[in-house]
């Protein structure tokens, strides 16, 4: 299905174009050079916009909402995360100087540039899904995390590590007091 998300610059009609589609891990992975794979899975995107085209500028505003499988950042469990965003791009034809040689205006961040007669939509969608993987993802707020002794998840059992254990490098620390 990837092939159907590339757009013809030259078909999009006066009034604007709307694509709807659905998409899972399969389709996502092949946005990636092999050996590039992210380290969570797609479940699910659904993907709604609009392509519009004013002269040779196209607007492209969308919206996404999907599903991943990640890894919590405490606990080191699956889980799975619901994702979603508003999107929104400005695709100018590229010149014949290379766009890389020349100093960008502030206003000219938000316009991206395309090449020939299509615009692929993959790369586009993919970028949004990655912008709105969070730093720290946690399977629940009050995520317990691992015990840093013995490694046992402590959302699923309690451990004595912490009650009889401490770092025997501070213990010299242990009866420091400080005399005013």
């Amino acid at each position: 299905m990837a092939n159907s998300l590339k757009i013809n610059v030259f078909l999009i009609p006066e009034e604007g174009q709307h694509y709807v589609f659905s998409e899972g891990d399969a389709w996502f992975k092949g946005c990636f050079k092999e050996g590039e794979t992210p380290d969570f899975s797609l479940e699910q995107i659904d993907v709604r916009c609009l392509i519009t085209k004013t002269a040779g500028t196209v607007f492209i505003k969308g919206s996404f909402s999907a599903s991943i499988g990640i890894c919590c950042s405490r606990c080191l469990e699956n889980t799975k995360l619901s994702i979603g965003s508003d999107f929104a791009y400005t695709l100018v034809p590229a010149k014949m100087e290379t766009v890389e040689d020349l100093e960008l205006k502030p206003e000219e961040l938000e316009i991206s540039y395309y090449q020939g007669d299509f615009i692929d939509l993959t790369p586009i969608i993919c970028e949004q899904i990655i912008l709105q993987i969070p730093i720290k993802v946690l399977c629940k707020e009050e995520c317990k995390g691992l015990c840093q002794q013995c490694g046992a998840n402590l959302n699923i059992s309690l451990c004595h590590c912490g009650s009889r254990s401490f770092d025997s490098r501070m213990a010299v620390l242990k009866n420091f007091k400080i005399k005013n």
